[in-house]
C-alpha cells in the first residue's frame, strides 16, 4: 500500500439513519507524533450513539472513543511507549492552552477539533476507502476511531497498562467509567457522610454511584426509568433508589429525594440524562452550597432553566467533561480500586463477539437492557 499505508477492517457509519457497514480501508502510517495500536476491545458510548444519530459529524466516518490495544508501530517523535505494550484510550488535549497547563485537560482550547473533527489536528484525513487515491474517510475521532482492527492515537491520550490486565474489560475506562467516578473524586470531592443523588444509572451513573460509596457518603441516591437499572444501582452502593415513573411530577420526585436524604436537601447532585428538565429537577434537590453537575450536555442549542433565586444560596450548577480526569494518572487509580475489590465495575459490561456486532451493542444499550456493550475486535488478544 502506498505510503506504508496499512488494510485494516472498520465499521464505517456512512449516515445518520444507516446501520454500520464493516469496510475495508487503508490507515495511513503513523505521523511523528502518533501510535499505531492494534485494537482487541472497543466499548460503545452514548457519545458514539449520539454523534452518528444526531449528526454530529462529517460521513463517512470511523467512530469509537474506548479503545483497548496493542501498541502497533511508534512515530519517529514518539517517547514513553513500546511496540507491544498494552494501552488504554482516552480522549486527546493540546497540553499547552491555559486549562492544559493547569492540569484541566478536559477542557483544552482544542476538545472540540482534536476529539470531533474527524481529522487529525492539521486537517488531514487518516482512513481511505478502497479504489479512492486519497483519504476520504473521516476517522480520527478523540485521536483514536477505535471501531476498527487499527487506530491511531496519541501519547496524550494513549495509557500504558500491565500486560497482565484483560484488556476488552478495562475499555469502558478511557471514557464513561472515567467521567462518572471522576465527577464524583475530582470535580465534586464528594464528602463522607454526605448525599448525592444521580440522576440516570447507566455506565456514567453507575459509575458515580460506586465512586460515592468509596467515598462514603451517606445517601446515595439513584434515579432512573429503569426498574432494572435501579436493582444494579443499589447492588453497587446505592442506599435508595427512585423510580421516576412512580411520581406524579417532577416535583413529587424533588420533594421525595429531599425527605430521603439525611439533612433535608443534597449536597451534590449529578445528572446523566442530558434532558434539561431533569437537570433542573438535579439542581432543585440540593439545598444551600449545594453543587449539581450536568454530565451530558444536551444537544447544541438545547437550554436549561433554572430560578435566579435559587442560585442565591451559593448553589453552584456547572458542566463537566471527562470527570475532570487527567486520565494517565485517574485510570491507573481505578483500575487499582478495582483491584482492591472497591470499585466493580466489570458488572456493568456485556460482551460482544465481533465489529459486526456493533449495531446490536448499539441497540441492546438504546433499550436498556445492557448498560456498558464492549465489542471484541480481535478475539486472540482476548483474555
Amino acid at each position: 500500500m502506498p505510503g506504508d499505508e496499512i488494510e485494516v477492517q472498520a465499521a464505517v457509519a456512512f449516515a445518520s439513519d444507516q446501520p454500520y457497514k464493516t469496510t475495508t480501508l487503508a490507515l495511513k502510517a503513523p505521523a511523528a507524533n502518533e501510535i499505531r495500536v492494534k485494537i482487541v476491545a472497543t466499548s460503545v458510548c452514548h457519545t458514539d450513539v449520539i454523534t452518528k444519530d444526531k449528526s454530529l459529524c462529517e460521513f463517512p466516518i470511523v467512530l469509537g472513543h474506548e479503545g483497548t490495544g496493542i501498541v502497533d508501530a511508534l512515530g519517529d517523535d514518539v517517547e514513553g511507549f513500546e511496540i507491544g505494550d498494552h494501552v488504554i484510550l482516552s480522549y486527546d488535549f493540546c497540553g499547552h492552552c491555559p486549562q492544559c497547563q493547569i492540569s484541566k485537560p478536559s477542557y483544552c482550547d482544542e476538545h472540540g477539533n482534536l476529539n470531533f473533527a474527524g481529522t487529525r489536528p492539521n486537517g488531514e484525513k487518516t482512513h481511505r476507502s478502497e479504489g479512492s487515491d486519497t483519504a476520504d474517510v473521516f476517522g480520527s475521532f478523540f485521536q483514536q476511531s477505535s471501531f476498527a482492527t487499527y487506530a491511531l492515537s496519541h501519547v496524550t491520550n494513549t495509557i500504558k497498562v500491565d500486560k497482565s490486565l484483560p484488556l476488552e474489560l478495562l475499555a469502558p475506562l478511557g471514557c464513561g467509567v472515567q467521567t462518572g467516578a471522576g465527577t464524583v473524586f475530582n470535580t465534586l470531592e464528594v464528602k463522607a457522610d454526605s448525599s448525592i443523588v444521580v440522576f440516570g444509572c447507566g455506565c456514567v451513573g453507575l459509575s458515580a454511584v460506586m465512586a460515592a460509596k468509596v467515598a462514603a457518603a451517606k445517601n446515595i441516591i439513584a434515579v432512573d426509568i429503569n426498574p432494572s437499572r435501579l436493582e444494579m444501582a443499589k447492588e453497587l452502593g446505592a442506599t435508595h433508589s427512585v423510580l421516576a415513573g412512580d411520581f406524579a411530577d417532577a416535583a413529587a420526585i424533588v420533594k421525595h429525594i429531599k425527605a430521603i436524604s439525611h439533612s433535608g436537601a443534597c449536597q451534590y447532585a449529578i445528572d446523566t440524562t442530558g434532558l434539561a428538565t431533569v437537570l433542573r429537577q438535579a439542581f432543585d434537590c440540593c439545598g444551600p452550597m449545594g453543587i449539581t453537575a450536568m454530565i451530558a450536555p444536551g444537544l447544541p442549542g438545547d437550554e436549561v432553566s433554572v430560578e435566579m433565586m435559587g442560585l442565591l444560596p451559593g448553589k453552584i450548577l456547572r458542566g463537566v467533561i471527562q470527570g475532570d480526569s487527567v486520565s494517565k494518572d485517574f485510570i491507573p487509580k481505578l483500575i487499582d480500586l478495582w483491584q482492591q475489590g472497591k470499585f466493580p465495575f466489570d458488572k456493568l459490561v456485556t460482551q460482544y463477539d465481533s465489529i459486526d456486532s456493533i449495531d446490536d451493542a448499539v441497540n441492546a444499550m438504546n433499550s436498556g437492557d445492557v448498560i456498558k456493550p464492549v465489542v471484541i475486535i480481535d478475539a486472540d488478544y482476548a483474555s
